[in-house]
């Protein structure tokens, strides 16, 4: 339930507090006062879209605030992986957005995104209005508002997951198709690279070997003389680094028999002279063995220009050659095979078709059954609601053949099954009932909604319920009757409702009144919970319009009485 809104700087409401209840809670207000305006905050706390209009001229951000209380069963998504405490009975949901349009969610002081935030509205609360009404007007969203009435929500996710299978299955089954006839081109392409690719016998990291390879047999005779040139001056020549290194060895050999300080230097020349006799050894191996050899030089650089072209050719480097040797091994193999992996996919999608065909007909028949109980509940609302004599039907057709992606024996088969749901409407005696959109007058159409939307809430837990200008198009008796009507749902759920009625207004539990002031050159527009006195003269105002005299007032008292003992 929502216990209380907080709204500042947004749009013409520059400080607002609104302290609902359970029960029917009406907002009234002449047109233009910001009635909407509220609905608009309270929406953007539901998840709507931000927008830097909203922010009111003279501030920097809008600040939306909203306090619900969580009753029992009120089932919410979760902030993080640790579950909600259970005696957890509040949670304050807050939104800000920026003058440059920027917005910003928390949850509970979590930060939270607009998404999560939209999880979280559909779960407190459901909104009706005028473009709630319009969508009557179109038989595309009938088949949404009859499954859920008949609560086929389960079966009609998974025709749509067994759907999306079969989907799958058909698109694997035309690319085998394809495969199957490009075969002879696709065979000699793939053969061709495997073959390529397997001559080549690449090896990874061939080509940064022969290369450092090319440098030595390109360098040899440098390199030799640089080896055989530091062995001399190491250890052959006269006055070679080692004879000396050992002449200082000797002398300091003598001195540390005075000294045991000279140890330690004297080790590490021995251990000098020993590296350098061991390089010298190493560079004269060395330089004994390279030489110059055209011929291999000559392999190694055909080689490398040949993995060049194979690496230009198959991805860039030796890794995406072998690469592509795997995938068009892969390829070869599936596209010999294409015949066998074709049948088998061909088993598989009708075998799928088979068990979405059947998911089908159990919606249907869940269908026809919600669709015979809606007809009888919805009759029985309508002749509450002044519409004595109407007939409704949820009336289901097949889908054209084409219209889905699939048939069965004859039998199209669609995203969400194989019917067409569009509701007819007789409202009068003896006229033959025909689509919705077709003959449904304004104050039709808002009975048909309230009237759905009430059996809709008996069947699920949103505590919270919005209606907007749910009154559009009556008045008189009907609009006491829709009032009363409003007030029955209020004993199991908290309404909020938007009014231009008296009728309705005079059954409310709180009455809030949405006032426009202009002041020190700016508009604003401010919202107060009406005590009884005022509550007569807002209603004799509905009634009487910009003059009130005493005998509207008077009407206002007696709509009011009557109301409170209904």
């Amino acid at each position: 339930m929502l216990v209380e809104l907080r709204i500042r700087n947004f749009a013409i409401i520059e400080e607002a507090a609104l302290e609902f209840g359970p029960g029917l809670n009406v907002l009234t207000g002449e047109t233009g006062a910001g009635k909407t305006i509220i609905l608009s905050a309270l929406g953007l706390l539901l998840g709507g879209r931000a927008s830097p209009e909203l922010v009111r001229a003279d501030a920097r951000e809008a600040v939306i605030e909203g306090l619900f209380e969580l009753e029992g069963e009120t089932e919410i998504p979760a902030l993080s992986p640790e579950p909600r405490p259970a005696d957890q009975s509040e949670l304050l949901i807050r939104r800000v957005i920026a003058e440059g349009g920027r917005s910003r969610v928390t949850i509970d002081g979590e930060l939270a995104t607009v998404q999560t935030l939209a999880r979280f509205g559909g779960a407190l609360v459901q909104v009706y209005g005028q473009h709630e009404q319009q969508s009557l007007l179109r038989a595309e969203s009938h088949e949404t508002i009859l499954d859920r009435y008949a609560g086929l929500e389960k079966p009609l996710a998974r025709y749509r997951e067994l759907y999306a299978r079969a989907h799958e299955l058909k698109a694997r089954v035309e690319q085998l198709a394809r495969l199957e006839r490009e075969r002879a081109n696709l065979i000699e392409l793939a053969r061709f690279r495997v073959t390529e690719l397997e001559r080549a016998e690449l090896v990874a990291g061939e080509d940064d070997a022969l290369a450092s390879e090319r440098t030595v047999l390109a360098n040899a005779a440098r390199l030799g003389a640089a080896a055989q040139e530091s062995e001399e001056m190491l250890y052959g020549a006269e006055g070679a680094a080692v004879d000396i290194i050992a002449r200082a060895e000797a002398r300091l050999a003598e001195a540390a028999e005075l000294d045991a300080k000279l140890a330690e230097p004297l080790e590490m020349l021995r251990s000098a002279r020993a590296n350098l006799e061991e390089a010298a050894r190493a560079l004269a191996a060395y330089a004994g063995k390279i030489e110059a050899d055209p011929a291999r030089l000559e392999q190694v650089e055909n080689r490398l220009q040949e993995l060049t072209r194979l690496k230009r050719k198959y991805g860039g480097s030796i890794d995406e050659a072998l690469r592509t040797l795997e995938k068009s091994r892969a390829e070869l193999a599936e596209v010999e095979g294409v015949a066998e992996s074709k049948a088998a996919a061909e088993a598989e999608l009708e075998r799928a078709r088979a068990e979405l065909a059947g998911a089908a007909r159990e919606l249907s028949a869940a269908r026809a059954s919600g669709a015979s109980e809606l007809k009888r509940r919805m009759e029985a609302e309508l002749r509450t609601l002044g519409m004595r004599s109407a007939v409704f039907e949820a009336r289901l057709a097949p889908l054209a053949p084409g219209e889905g992606g699939f048939e069965a024996g004859g039998v199209a088969l669609g995203p969400s099954g194989s019917d067409t749901v569009e509701f007819h409407l007789s409202p009068n005696l003896g006229q033959p009932p025909m689509p919705l959109a077709r003959i449904a007058s304004g104050g039709e159409l808002s009975r048909v909604m309230l009237a759905l939307k009430r059996l809709e809430a008996q069947r699920r837990g949103v505590a919270t319920m919005i209606f907007d200008e749910v009154d559009a198009g009556i008045g008189g008796e009907i609009a006491q009757i829709v009032g009363r009507k409003l007030k029955e749902l209020a004993r199991f759920h908290q309404i909020l409702c938007v009014t231009h009625l008296p009728q309705i207004a005079a059954f409310a539990d709180r009455h809030f009144m949405v006032e426009k002031e202009e002041r020190r050159g700016s508009t604003r527009s401010r919202v107060r919970q009406l005590e009884d006195a005022e509550r007569v003269e807002e209603i004799g105002r509905m009634l009487a319009g910009a003059e009130i005299t005493e005998k509207f007032r008077r009407a206002a008292k007696e709509m009011l009485g009557r109301a409170a003992r209904e």
